[in-house]
């Protein structure tokens, strides 16, 4: 068991590492940031095709090692609390597919812009905003149950990791905004995926050598 839930574990790590890689490959530039969205999203007509398919493709494949990551958790769930276990596995595990089509997505803006179509990012912008909202939904959830079962002892988890899941350390990212070029894009550009490297890293380092969930 304890070798299963260290592979999973570092496969979750994996996994937001790789998104963290697409998320660079898509738009990390040392050029200063534009202000609004859809300027940042123009910019992207300058990023190589290679960079931007190369980006886009990662985001399915990172999906299936997050999920691995998230059975991580599950397996540290005690047997009692299985079927609350299944649930924060079902909700975690469709947010990061709705994740991975969102950023899949993305070389869209900058094929487009390339082409001179500006005018269809607005169009975009729309779509990935539902994509966004509904994966970010799916997550609050599944932590959210997380949280629940890890407050009332029914993990191998200390009470203190639900201050290292994305519940709380999302918001960290309203600092990040603050730092100046490269640090913005490389930090605040893929906290959203550093968050899950955190956690999954928490949850490797309080993994105790013998686990047998009751």
């Amino acid at each position: 068991m304890d070798k299963k839930l260290r592979l999973t574990g570092y496969m979750g790590v994996a996994g937001s590492l790789l998104m963290y890689t697409g998320d660079m490959l898509l738009y990390f530039t040392t050029q200063p940031i534009p202000d609004r969205e859809k300027d940042l999203l123009l910019s992207m007509g300058t990023v190589p095709l290679e960079r931007l398919v190369a980006g886009g493709i990662i985001g399915p494949l990172a999906a299936v090692l997050y999920i691995i990551g998230f059975y991580h958790l599950f397996l540290r769930v005690k047997k009692a609390r299985r079927k609350t276990a299944c649930w924060m596995l079902a909700s975690l595990s469709v947010s990061i597919i709705v994740g991975g089509a969102y950023h899949a997505f993305f070389p869209a803006f900058g094929i487009v812009s390339s082409q001179g179509h500006p005018e269809i990012i607005d169009h975009f912008l729309s779509y990935i905003g539902w994509l966004g909202g509904f994966s970010f939904f799916l997550m609050g959830i599944g932590w959210l149950l997380f949280s629940v079962l890890v407050l009332q002892k029914q993990t191998s988890f200390p009470r203190w990791i639900v201050f290292a899941t994305p519940l709380v350390t999302i918001w960290l990212n309203l600092i990040w905004q603050l730092l100046p070029q490269p640090f913005l894009l490389l930090i605040a550009g893929g906290w959203n995926n550093l968050v899950y490297t955190l956690i999954f890293a928490v949850s490797l380092i309080t993994l105790k050598k013998q686990y047998h969930p009751r």
